[in-house]
């Protein structure tokens, strides 16, 4: 009986030693995972923000096309709509590229880098305020749209712009 005990307590002891020698491999091959998660949302939300870059120099492009055409309402209200619309499309580019962020600040967490975890949560925070301010910048453009149209008495272009218009003011209200 003696010897059944020390049997069993010696495979306790071999199975113990395995799973610690097998548990940090684990643990490492998941933090490495993490870590190539983290990298991929970092660049997806790096990407996102190029998009939305280019978005706001359609944007600028338009709003100085419209300045140009004094005179010309229809045209003018025309390229602040648009222009108006490109804000609003890096607005949502913005949006997306935080919460991609936000999800390479998990990953960067788990793969037990915190210097990382905290870049990527700063890069969301800054999305987040672009986000808000392309919106505000757009809602403006709009308005500047809606008076060229006033001036045209373009009513249907005049309507569309001011839903545009309470469309980002709504989704402000909903950022907060």
């Amino acid at each position: 009986m003696a010897g059944g005990w020390l049997v069993k307590r010696s495979v306790t002891l071999l199975t113990m030693a395995l799973l610690f020698s097998v548990l940090p491999q684990n643990y490492a091959a998941e933090r490495e995972t993490s870590r190539q998660e983290a990298e991929q949302w970092e660049e997806v939300a790096k990407l996102r923000i190029q998009a939305a870059s280019g978005h706001e120099v359609q944007a600028e492009r338009k709003r100085d096309q419209a300045f140009r055409l004094v005179g010309n309402f229809m045209a003018a209200g025309d390229a602040l709509d648009i222009a108006g619309d490109e804000k609003y499309l890096a607005s949502e580019a913005y949006q997306i590229a935080s919460k991609q962020w936000e999800k390479a600040a998990k990953a960067f967490k788990a793969a037990a880098d915190p210097d990382k975890a905290n870049d990527a949560l700063g890069d969301a925070a800054a999305a987040w305020s672009a986000a808000k301010r392309a919106l505000r910048e757009g809602a403006d453009l709009y308005k500047m749209a809606e008076e060229q149209f006033e001036n045209l008495g373009e009513l249907d272009k005049k309507i569309k712009v001011i839903e545009k218009s309470a469309r980002n003011i709504e989704r402000l209200m909903e950022m907060r």
